[in-house]
């Protein structure tokens, strides 16, 4: 009888209590923090917070262990994403959704891929890396942030010897870099061999200005030393290795498709880069049509103006024509801010978002020009509260800015500054999707920002129209040769004589194009283009589907407020805002 009440409580609670309903909003934003956090903590990613760069916990090294740990956990994530019912997920979360579950499939799919991914250490691909992006962009306020970057520092000698045992693993493998991209990374390991305190990882004092005077000199002492016991003396090591036998048997030959599994490789970063289904051959011919429309129009602008030859005569005098030459590197700066101060005048016709942080144009670090083309966008962090695009101002003779104010318009207004700076800014995104990134939509709409430039009248002269021609030829030639070289068994020089044909880039500038697409960077220019053909396609799209009721503004605003998203995902959630069918679940 005692044990009665025990029995009966028991069949009560058990009648009576209910199994608590999985919240499945809290369950995605559980899961797409813990990704977050987890690229944040290992230096796969980098967040811009009220002007500070937070350091991470450690470095990313791409070893195999680590493509391994990323196999267990994107499964894993999927698994938990699969089990969520997006039925029940409110309107606001559906995009969180896509979004993740595109990251954790394409992550996923990365970790098939270990033996063709090469380190990053040639002259496009260091910049990506996870030590030059914390290095270079950390700020320091207190102890604790020295201490960690000291610790990080440290650490980073121990990545550099992973990056040589990666080279010398790929090369037993038979995979070696193709001898040009060796001699761009000799160059560029140069200007790492320096001084200690000259190398751009040492603490300078202007970035230290919130530390006291001690901890400021114990600071660099500390770098100082790192710099010059370790990081430096495994630069010599690497350059000692590459050029050494590993240059002796490398081969002139460029492209992912000559390796063991690089064609299957390649596929997976044309996905990545495009974020779409397309296959090489498709991007190859859609660039093929491209071309030849671009062309007939570039012709049209050389009848209208009345010239006296062909049309390679005509890119002739695109390229060498005073007009079109800076005769000092701060003149290339003020040719590129010209058409923005027109630009900021007249974009609110079209967008009527306007970011918060200011931008400015300044030079590349001169150790960088040697291999680079153009320059680069870098928005606001650490101690730069400005988005800054830094031009290459080396060799100005060969140097034509007959397309300044097209560049201007992709890297700053309505382009990179504008999409990248909204993004950070916008508070009702989450982190992730503050921080978001593809190349697709940002170089996608980059190239979109220098298409409204005619919308708007701002290229009334002819020789700006043909400047924003002669562009759109460029990113539309980068379908043709990047799959070309690096899937359907083009050759550097077949590629080369194609870019000669087709775009009025000096011979130095299509020599190092042609690496950066074949041995670089691959698959990452074609992202431009397909971004850019992928918008102007969902503008029609929702003009003719909406037709009176349509709205530019409030389309352009809907693709700035949403951030940086894969093209797919961005088009369903365009659908379900104008009602478009095809955005549901």
């Amino acid at each position: 009888m005692k044990y009665y009440p025990i029995i009966i409580a028991t069949i009560f609670l058990a009648c009576t209590t209910k199994e608590t309903p999985r919240n499945e909003k809290v369950e995605l934003d559980s899961l797409g923090q813990h990704y977050w956090d987890r690229e944040l903590r290992t230096a796969r990613a980098a967040t811009y917070n009220g002007g500070k760069f937070p350091l991470p916990e450690t470095l990313y090294g791409g070893t195999r262990q680590d493509f391994k740990d990323d196999s267990v956990y994107f499964a894993a994530l999927l698994q938990k994403l699969n089990r969520i019912d997006v039925t029940k997920l409110p309107a606001s979360s559906l995009v969180d959704y896509d979004l993740l579950k595109w990251i954790a499939e394409m992550r996923l799919e990365a970790t098939r891929h270990y033996n063709n991914v090469f380190p990053n250490v040639t002259p496009y691909a260091s910049q990506f890396s996870s030590a030059d992006m914390v290095f270079k962009q950390a700020a320091f306020d207190t102890e604790a942030d020295v201490m960690q970057y000291v610790k990080l520092l440290d650490q980073y000698s121990e990545v550099q010897k992973s990056e040589l045992a990666k080279l010398r693993s790929m090369e037993a493998h038979g995979i070696r870099l193709a001898k040009p991209e060796i001699e761009l990374t000799l160059g560029l390991l140069k200007t790492w061999q320096v001084e200690a305190t000259k190398h751009g990882y040492y603490p300078q004092s202007g970035r230290l200005q919130k530390l006291d005077s001690s901890l400021q000199k114990s600071f660099q002492e500390k770098a100082a030393l790192i710099l010059s016991q370790k990081i430096i003396p495994n630069y010599d090591s690497l350059a000692a290795f590459l050029s050494g036998s590993y240059r002796t048997h490398a081969s002139e030959t460029v492209g992912l498709g000559q390796y063991p599994g690089g064609k299957a490789y390649y596929r997976y970063l044309v996905k990545w880069h495009t974020t779409t289904d397309l296959t090489p051959e498709a991007i190859h011919e859609i660039g093929k049509k491209q071309v030849a429309a671009i062309s007939k129009k570039l012709d049209s602008i050389r009848l209208a103006t009345k010239f006296k030859g062909d049309l390679k005569v005509f890119y002739n005098f695109l390229q060498k024509d005073k007009r079109f030459l800076a005769s000092t590197p701060d003149e290339v700066g003020e040719r590129l801010k010209k058409p923005l101060r027109r630009m900021d005048t007249a974009i609110h016709r079209l967008i009527s978002l306007k970011p918060k942080a200011g931008y400015d144009v300044r030079r590349l670090p001169l150790a960088l020009e040697p291999a680079m083309t153009f320059g680069y966008y870098s928005p606001p962090a650490g101690d730069e509260p400005l988005g800054v695009y830094y031009y290459n101002g080396s060799k100005l003779d060969k140097r034509p800015l007959t397309t300044a104010a097209s560049l201007a318009f992709h890297e700053i207004t309505p382009g990179h500054h504008w999409q990248n700076v909204l993004q950070i800014e916008n508070t009702e995104l989450s982190e992730l999707r503050q921080n978001s990134w593809t190349t697709a939509y940002s170089e996608g709409w980059g190239d979109y920002a220098s298409y409204l430039g005619i919308e708007l009248g701002l290229y009334d002269d002819p020789y700006d129209y043909c400047g924003r021609l002669l562009m759109d030829m460029f990113i539309s030639v980068r379908l043709v040769v990047d799959t070309g070289m690096n899937y359907l068994g083009w050759s550097r020089e077949q590629a080369m004589d194609f870019m000669r044909a087709n775009v009025i880039e000096s011979e130095e500038q299509i020599n190092t194009e042609s690496i950066r697409y074949s041995c670089d960077i691959p698959a990452q220019a074609l992202g431009y283009k397909i971004g850019s053909l992928k918008l102007i396609e969902l503008r029609s799209k929702y003009q003719a589907a909406l037709g009176k009721d349509f709205s530019v503004i409030k389309f352009h605003d809907a693709i700035l407020r949403n951030g940086n998203l894969p093209l797919a995902v961005l088009e369903k959630s365009l659908d379900r805002e104008f009602g478009v069918k095809g955005g549901v679940y």
